[in-house]
């Protein structure tokens, strides 16, 4: 019985270990097949630049001193629902219940759950204190755009 339950025992820390390991190397909780594969376009924001799927159609949903909330009311909404671009409000724009996944110099990546969905936010830093939030639920389209960013004069900001 001893060995029974020794074997039972290797085998559970097992799938918990290759459990673990599948978790923090796809953040996500998807599989790949999750992520969407859209051409992108250069869509020009006045303050910056970034690459965008075809078929989204970002408008201005809020804007207040120091930041602009675009939102994504065309395709693809749900991969990629907005962008805030802000000087020094990134902590406050977050939020409370986000759960940061990644961090380093250059960005970090939170999560939180919305309507039994996980949504991800994917901070970039650049110069000056600004920092460009990309919203939505497709981690790997969200970083994939996020090397496209091109931060332009934002005094206006």
């Amino acid at each position: 019985m001893d060995k029974k339950l020794s074997f039972i025992i290797i085998i559970a820390v097992i799938l918990i270990a290759v459990g673990g390991y599948l978790i923090f190397t796809n953040p996500s909780g998807g599989s790949a097949e999750n992520s969407i594969e859209v051409p992108l376009k250069t869509q020009d924001f006045k303050l910056f630049e970034i690459d965008v799927p075809n078929g989204t159609d970002f408008k201005i949903k809020n804007e207040a001193d120091g930041m602009k909330f675009y939102q994504n009311n065309g395709s693809y909404s749900g991969n990629f629902s907005g962008i805030i671009i802000n000087k020094g409000l990134t902590e406050n724009l977050i939020g409370d219940f986000s759960f940061n996944l990644a961090n380093s110099s250059s960005e970090q990546i939170y999560s939180s759950e919305f309507k039994n969905e996980t949504i991800y936010k994917y901070v970039s830093n650049h110069d000056d204190d600004v920092d460009v939030i990309l919203i939505g639920n497709d981690l790997n389209l969200l970083k994939e755009v996020s090397g496209t960013i091109k931060v332009k004069d934002v005094s206006n900001l």
